[in-house]
């Protein structure tokens, strides 16, 4: 049986993380205050409910120890009822709790008061996107503990047309490839413009050191933080 997931506040995160979960086949509780908001979202998802998240009584009445795992999105504008609502899921047993807070300060209060784990969206997309700008090459990378990482980034142009053994990538570099997000088609979307198109990819977890890197090759690499860095800045 799939988990189930709650996501409390359906501003533009909380409707995010609903929504991708609905789509990815997880079934959904959607809940806001705002009826509105309930009602845009109520067809995407299992089921969404109006009410006002610090009320004990409804949480009760959804059942919201029933469910696996808790997303407490309420926004920057309602601290204290994000606090508050994290607060009351840890006191009805819940058994994973995910809160958003905005500042360090407010993380530390959430997990004080019973998150089981923190996101700051805002925080989050500032570092990716900072990381972007210092290196165009790298589309995508995953902090992991112990200073690691695994990144997404586009094949260094002078790596075309050779291989990984003759590169000699992970004594020089101090990464590991794992996996080629490789090219097969730009599948033309239906619209008027000429450059809407769809990337379609194979996946590459199996490859020969010796099978060469094409043009429009994504590697995904794993390393240290910093050597995935150095290495997506090479040209």
């Amino acid at each position: 049986m799939s988990k189930k997931f709650a996501v409390i506040g359906l501003g533009r995160f909380g409707t995010e993380v609903a929504l991708w979960l609905s789509q990815h086949h997880f079934p959904v509780l959607a809940i806001d205050i705002n009826r509105n908001l309930v009602q845009d979202i109520s067809k995407d998802v299992d089921n969404a409910l109006s009410f006002n998240s610090t009320n004990e009584s409804a949480l009760r009445e959804a059942r919201i120890e029933e469910i696996d795992t808790v997303i407490c999105a309420i926004g920057d504008n309602n601290i204290q009822n994000n606090i508050l609502t994290t607060a009351l899921l840890k006191q009805l047993g819940v058994t994973r709790i995910i809160a958003r807070a905005s500042t360090d300060l407010h993380a530390r209060i959430l997990k004080v008061v019973g998150a089981d784990e923190v996101v700051n969206p805002e925080k989050e997309m500032g570092l990716r996107t900072a990381q972007k700008i210092a290196t165009p090459g790298l589309t995508e990378l995953i902090p992991l503990s112990d200073n690691a990482a695994i990144a997404e980034l586009k094949v260094p142009e002078s790596f075309i047309g050779k291989n990984i053994y003759d590169l000699r990538v992970r004594s020089r570099y101090g990464i590991n490839v794992i996996g080629i997000r490789r090219l097969i088609e730009n599948k033309k979307q239906e619209t008027d413009n000429d450059n809407d198109k769809e990337e379609i990819r194979n996946f590459l977890l199996t490859f020969s050191p010796e099978d060469i890197f094409e043009k429009d090759d994504i590697l995904v690499v794993a390393g240290k933080e910093n050597d995935v860095k150095k290495f997506a800045a090479i040209e």
